[in-house]
Protein backbone atom coordinates (compact mmCIF):
# COMPACT_ATOMS: atom_id res chain seq x y z
CA UNK A 1 0.00 0.00 0.00
CA UNK A 2 1.53 3.32 -1.07
CA UNK A 3 1.76 6.28 1.26
CA UNK A 4 -0.68 9.17 0.68
CA UNK A 5 0.66 12.09 -1.31
CA UNK A 6 0.72 15.71 -0.14
CA UNK A 7 -1.16 17.67 -2.77
CA UNK A 8 0.86 20.89 -2.55
CA UNK A 9 4.51 21.07 -3.69
CA UNK A 10 7.33 21.16 -1.18
CA UNK A 11 10.08 23.79 -0.97
CA UNK A 12 12.08 24.22 -4.16
CA UNK A 13 15.75 23.26 -4.22
CA UNK A 14 16.89 26.86 -3.82
CA UNK A 15 14.42 27.39 -0.95
CA UNK A 16 15.76 24.26 0.74
CA UNK A 17 19.42 25.26 0.43
CA UNK A 18 18.86 28.86 1.53
CA UNK A 19 16.42 27.66 4.19
CA UNK A 20 19.03 25.45 5.85
CA UNK A 21 21.61 28.25 5.86
CA UNK A 22 19.13 30.75 7.29
CA UNK A 23 17.87 28.31 9.92
CA UNK A 24 21.43 27.58 11.11
CA UNK A 25 21.98 31.33 11.49
CA UNK A 26 18.67 31.78 13.32
CA UNK A 27 19.40 28.91 15.69
CA UNK A 28 23.10 29.41 16.42
CA UNK A 29 23.99 33.06 15.78
CA UNK A 30 20.92 35.30 15.95
CA UNK A 31 19.95 34.82 19.65
CA UNK A 32 23.46 35.67 20.86
CA UNK A 33 23.75 38.52 18.36
CA UNK A 34 20.52 40.16 19.51
CA UNK A 35 21.49 39.70 23.15
CA UNK A 36 24.90 41.30 22.54
CA UNK A 37 23.44 44.26 20.65
CA UNK A 38 20.81 44.77 23.33
CA UNK A 39 23.53 44.80 25.99
CA UNK A 40 25.25 47.71 24.23
CA UNK A 41 22.14 49.92 24.25
CA UNK A 42 21.84 52.75 26.73
CA UNK A 43 18.30 51.61 27.45
CA UNK A 44 18.17 47.87 26.76
CA UNK A 45 14.96 46.23 25.63
CA UNK A 46 13.13 43.88 27.96
CA UNK A 47 13.42 40.13 27.46
CA UNK A 48 9.94 40.10 25.91
CA UNK A 49 10.94 42.84 23.45
CA UNK A 50 14.14 41.03 22.45
CA UNK A 51 12.18 37.82 22.02
CA UNK A 52 9.62 39.62 19.84
CA UNK A 53 12.42 41.09 17.71
CA UNK A 54 13.75 37.55 17.21
CA UNK A 55 10.29 36.35 16.12
CA UNK A 56 9.81 39.33 13.81
CA UNK A 57 13.16 38.93 12.04
CA UNK A 58 12.59 35.20 11.57
CA UNK A 59 9.05 35.80 10.25
CA UNK A 60 10.08 38.20 7.51
CA UNK A 61 13.10 36.09 6.63
CA UNK A 62 10.84 33.06 6.18
CA UNK A 63 8.47 35.05 3.97
CA UNK A 64 11.45 35.94 1.79
CA UNK A 65 12.97 32.44 1.69
CA UNK A 66 9.75 30.43 1.28
CA UNK A 67 7.54 32.84 -0.68
CA UNK A 68 7.11 30.43 -3.62
CA UNK A 69 6.44 27.47 -1.32
CA UNK A 70 3.89 29.44 0.69
CA UNK A 71 2.19 30.77 -2.43
CA UNK A 72 1.76 27.27 -3.87
CA UNK A 73 0.25 26.07 -0.60
CA UNK A 74 -2.74 28.42 -0.85
CA UNK A 75 -4.22 26.33 -3.64
CA UNK A 76 -5.34 23.30 -1.56
CA UNK A 77 -6.92 25.63 1.00
CA UNK A 78 -9.01 27.38 -1.66
CA UNK A 79 -9.92 24.15 -3.46
CA UNK A 80 -10.84 22.07 -0.40
CA UNK A 81 -11.72 24.40 2.52
CA UNK A 82 -13.86 21.78 4.30
CA UNK A 83 -11.11 19.15 4.12
CA UNK A 84 -8.63 21.76 5.33
CA UNK A 85 -10.83 22.70 8.30
CA UNK A 86 -11.46 19.04 9.19
CA UNK A 87 -7.72 18.32 9.22
CA UNK A 88 -7.04 21.25 11.56
CA UNK A 89 -9.89 20.36 13.92
CA UNK A 90 -9.07 16.63 14.08
CA UNK A 91 -5.39 17.44 14.52
CA UNK A 92 -6.19 19.72 17.45
CA UNK A 93 -8.39 17.12 19.14
CA UNK A 94 -5.80 14.36 18.71
CA UNK A 95 -3.03 16.66 19.93
CA UNK A 96 -4.84 17.68 23.11
CA UNK A 97 -5.68 14.06 23.96
CA UNK A 98 -2.06 12.96 23.49
CA UNK A 99 -0.58 16.05 25.15
CA UNK A 100 -2.81 15.63 28.20
CA UNK A 101 -1.87 11.94 28.50
CA UNK A 102 1.87 12.63 28.13
CA UNK A 103 1.80 15.53 30.62
CA UNK A 104 -0.05 13.34 33.14
CA UNK A 105 2.56 10.58 32.71
CA UNK A 106 5.42 13.06 33.17
CA UNK A 107 3.86 14.31 36.39
CA UNK A 108 3.76 10.73 37.67
CA UNK A 109 7.46 10.33 36.92
CA UNK A 110 8.38 13.70 38.45
CA UNK A 111 5.61 15.42 40.49
CA UNK A 112 7.64 18.63 40.62
CA UNK A 113 8.19 18.81 36.87
CA UNK A 114 7.84 22.26 35.31
CA UNK A 115 8.39 22.98 31.63
CA UNK A 116 11.01 25.74 31.72
CA UNK A 117 10.21 27.01 28.25
CA UNK A 118 6.61 27.57 29.37
CA UNK A 119 7.86 29.22 32.57
CA UNK A 120 10.06 31.58 30.53
CA UNK A 121 7.15 32.51 28.24
CA UNK A 122 4.90 33.09 31.26
CA UNK A 123 7.48 35.46 32.75
CA UNK A 124 7.81 37.44 29.50
CA UNK A 125 4.02 37.51 29.12
CA UNK A 126 3.70 39.47 32.38
CA UNK A 127 5.83 42.28 31.02
CA UNK A 128 4.63 42.23 27.42
CA UNK A 129 1.42 40.29 26.85
CA UNK A 130 0.58 41.73 23.44
CA UNK A 131 4.13 41.30 22.16
CA UNK A 132 4.08 37.66 23.27
CA UNK A 133 0.60 37.20 21.79
CA UNK A 134 1.67 38.52 18.39
CA UNK A 135 5.00 36.69 18.53
CA UNK A 136 3.76 33.25 19.57
CA UNK A 137 0.40 33.22 17.76
CA UNK A 138 1.14 35.05 14.49
CA UNK A 139 4.89 35.11 13.87
CA UNK A 140 6.31 31.89 15.35
CA UNK A 141 3.84 29.37 13.82
CA UNK A 142 4.65 30.34 10.24
CA UNK A 143 8.40 30.36 10.92
CA UNK A 144 8.47 27.04 12.77
CA UNK A 145 6.15 25.26 10.35
CA UNK A 146 8.17 26.35 7.33
CA UNK A 147 11.24 24.82 8.99
CA UNK A 148 9.97 21.70 10.74
CA UNK A 149 7.09 20.64 8.49
CA UNK A 150 8.26 22.31 5.27
CA UNK A 151 12.04 22.16 5.20
CA UNK A 152 12.49 18.95 7.24
CA UNK A 153 9.28 16.89 7.07
CA UNK A 154 8.29 17.63 3.47
CA UNK A 155 11.77 16.97 2.05
CA UNK A 156 12.16 13.70 3.96
CA UNK A 157 8.61 12.66 3.00
CA UNK A 158 9.81 12.10 -0.58
CA UNK A 159 12.09 9.31 0.70
CA UNK A 160 10.40 7.89 3.80
CA UNK A 161 7.25 8.85 5.69
CA UNK A 162 8.60 7.23 8.87
CA UNK A 163 11.87 9.16 8.68
CA UNK A 164 9.93 12.35 7.98
CA UNK A 165 7.88 11.93 11.16
CA UNK A 166 10.72 10.81 13.42
CA UNK A 167 13.28 13.41 12.37
CA UNK A 168 10.86 16.35 12.30
CA UNK A 169 9.41 15.35 15.69
CA UNK A 170 12.87 15.05 17.25
CA UNK A 171 14.04 18.35 15.74
CA UNK A 172 10.90 20.17 16.90
CA UNK A 173 11.26 18.86 20.45
CA UNK A 174 15.00 19.53 20.56
CA UNK A 175 14.74 23.19 19.50
CA UNK A 176 12.47 23.89 22.48
CA UNK A 177 14.99 22.54 25.01
CA UNK A 178 18.39 23.24 23.45
CA UNK A 179 18.87 26.57 25.24
CA UNK A 180 18.39 24.82 28.61
CA UNK A 181 21.16 22.24 28.13
CA UNK A 182 23.65 22.61 30.97
CA UNK A 183 21.15 24.60 33.02
CA UNK A 184 18.73 21.82 33.98
CA UNK A 185 19.24 18.15 34.77
CA UNK A 186 19.32 15.54 31.96
CA UNK A 187 16.10 14.03 33.34
CA UNK A 188 14.35 17.38 33.21
CA UNK A 189 15.48 17.88 29.61
CA UNK A 190 14.28 14.41 28.59
CA UNK A 191 10.86 15.03 30.14
CA UNK A 192 10.57 18.36 28.33
CA UNK A 193 11.63 16.69 25.07
CA UNK A 194 8.89 14.08 25.46
CA UNK A 195 6.27 16.75 26.18
CA UNK A 196 6.75 18.31 22.73
CA UNK A 197 6.45 15.05 20.78
CA UNK A 198 2.61 15.09 20.50
CA UNK A 199 2.77 18.47 18.77
CA UNK A 200 5.41 17.17 16.37
CA UNK A 201 3.26 14.16 15.47
CA UNK A 202 -0.06 15.89 14.94
CA UNK A 203 1.23 19.03 13.24
CA UNK A 204 2.89 16.76 10.66
CA UNK A 205 -0.29 14.68 10.37
CA UNK A 206 -2.32 17.85 9.80
CA UNK A 207 0.07 18.78 6.99
CA UNK A 208 -0.47 15.46 5.21
CA UNK A 209 -4.25 15.54 5.63
CA UNK A 210 -4.85 19.20 4.80
CA UNK A 211 -2.45 19.06 1.87
CA UNK A 212 -1.09 22.49 2.76
CA UNK A 213 1.54 23.91 5.11
CA UNK A 214 -1.15 26.35 6.24
CA UNK A 215 -2.91 23.46 8.00
CA UNK A 216 -0.20 23.06 10.66
CA UNK A 217 0.39 26.84 10.70
CA UNK A 218 -3.25 27.45 11.72
CA UNK A 219 -3.22 24.50 14.13
CA UNK A 220 0.04 25.70 15.69
CA UNK A 221 -1.35 29.22 16.12
CA UNK A 222 -4.44 27.90 17.91
CA UNK A 223 -2.34 25.71 20.22
CA UNK A 224 -0.09 28.65 21.09
CA UNK A 225 -3.03 30.99 21.67
CA UNK A 226 -4.69 28.55 24.05
CA UNK A 227 -1.42 27.69 25.82
CA UNK A 228 -0.37 31.33 26.23
CA UNK A 229 -3.59 32.19 27.98
CA UNK A 230 -3.25 29.21 30.32
CA UNK A 231 0.24 30.20 31.49
CA UNK A 232 0.48 32.05 34.77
Amino acid sequence: MSKPSISSPGPRRDETIIGWCVYAFQLVVLPSLLSSINGLLAHPFSKAEVNFTYFLLNFFTCLWVYHTFLGANFKPVKQHPILFSQAVILGLVAYWVCFTAVTWALKQLDPGYVNQNDASIAAMKKGGYYLMLLGTVVLAPLTEECVFRGLIFRNLWKTSAIAAYLVSMAAFSAVHIVSYIGVYSPLHLVLAFLQYLPAGVWLAWCYTKSGSIFGPIVMHAIINLYSLNLLR
